[in-house]
């Protein structure tokens, strides 16, 4: 009866015991902003910061250190501001030492965090510089650009890693990606990661690719270039005749493109390569708005059908800055004779209003004999129902 009592008992207070978070914080004081992570060679070094509460105006503090004798040496010291610090959400400060000639042997980065004048966290990382260990991986070649980040990697042998991306302006990391459990086993391949944020047109960024490599003991590869951040897009597909013109043009790039297209028609004296004077048409129409991998088609109609002639249309592809881009050419032939239209119209088609001889026989244009003998019949009706 008791063990009864108790099953029930227990199955009422379940339902009221708070549940796991599926994912477990980094570690350190629960609540509290922290360092989570830290990562330094004799080049770079990046500082991952993370709090379940929102934290703000919290100072970072790093510092490279050099072993000598029962002493240290401070070779280099920086401090960042961290504005804000969101709950839940991993911030990563990437920073470079200027040390000049290093020498061989062990250094530490050391990191400390403070706000509202308290310590809040620190950490220590440890590495070694000009040892003869060689890593089951390399870094043969990093190219970021306006659309993304590859890297190039070949392996010493067969290797299991995880690959992350950052994309870095200024200290700040503003965007990453990252892939798990990626192998190579005899020859090199490149592995690519597009960027998942807007850029702004002409500015300096940094692309990062930090590589973990788990055995046979964890280790960390860190590579960096700088790129200038670019609006781009191509002329991917075009289509013309003597009505119009259109071109497809595709994004290749993170910053929003907001350019223009430019269609302009010269006609070719004889069918030849010789020009008459000055564009027969020319008309600019804006692009919508591109991102990487977007399309959109641009169509044109020129004010007239092009008389029978032979004509060259050139496209250009103007960017963000007025630059043009990319510039096509082609060629348009037109075989409607001048005579063919008259004031933008068929003049088959102004015939058709034309009586069956071909002249308008001086009536009331459009005004059939059917018409007339419908309307007397109407008016018949009309004056009987009046009598």
């Amino acid at each position: 009866m008791k063990s009864a009592l108790f099953l029930i008992i227990l199955m009422i207070l379940i339902p009221a015991l708070p549940a796991f978070a599926a994912e477990n914080p980094p570690a350190g004081e629960a609540g509290k902003a922290r360092i989570a992570e830290l990562y330094s060679d004799i080049e770079s070094f990046d500082v991952t910061l993370y709090s379940e509460e929102p934290e703000e105006a919290l100072t970072l503090e790093v510092v490279l250190v050099r072993p000598e004798g029962k002493g240290e040496e401070v070779l280099d010291r920086q401090v960042f501001s961290v504005d804000s610090l969101p709950a839940n959400t991993r911030v990563i400060k990437v920073g470079f030492w200027d040390i000049g000639n290093a020498e061989r042997g062990s250094y530490y980065l050391r990191a400390s965090l403070s706000g509202e004048g308290k310590l809040l966290s620190e950490s220590e990382y440890g590495f070694a510089y000009g040892t003869r260990s060689v890593s089951r991986l390399r870094v043969n070649d990093l190219i970021p650009n306006s659309e993304g980040i590859s890297v190039a990697l070949s392996p010493v042998e067969a290797v299991l890693f995880d690959i992350e991306y950052m994309l870095v302006d200024g200290s700040d990391v503003v965007y990453t990606a990252k892939t798990e459990k990626v192998s190579l086993t005899s020859t090199p391949e490149t592995f690519s990661a597009a960027w998942g944020t807007l850029l702004e047109n002409n500015r300096e960024y940094l692309g990062r690719v930090k590589i973990q490599v788990y055995s046979p003991k964890r280790e960390f590869i860190a590579s960096t270039e700088p790129f200038t951040a670019r609006d781009d897009a191509e002329i991917t597909d075009i289509f013309e005749d003597e009505t119009g013109a259109s071109a497809t043009v595709f994004g290749r790039s993170q910053v929003p493109f907001e350019g223009s297209l430019v269609f302009t028609v010269y006609e070719l004296k004889n069918g030849g390569g010789e020009e008459t004077s000055g564009p027969v048409e020319s008309i600019r129409e804006r692009v919508p708005v591109l991102l990487n991998d977007d399309d959109e088609t641009v169509e044109v109609a020129w004010n007239q059908r092009l008389p029978k002639g032979v004509y060259r249309l050139e496209i250009e592809l103007f960017g963000n800055d007025g630059d043009v881009i990319e510039r096509r050419e082609t060629i348009i032939e037109s075989d409607l004779s001048s005579d063919s239209y008259v004031n933008g119209e068929a003049q088959g088609a102004a015939n058709e209003s034309q009586s069956p001889g071909g002249e308008n026989g001086g009536g009331i244009p459009g005004f059939s004999i059917g018409a007339g003998l419908a309307g007397l019949a109407a008016v018949s009706v009309f004056l009987g129902k009046r009598s």
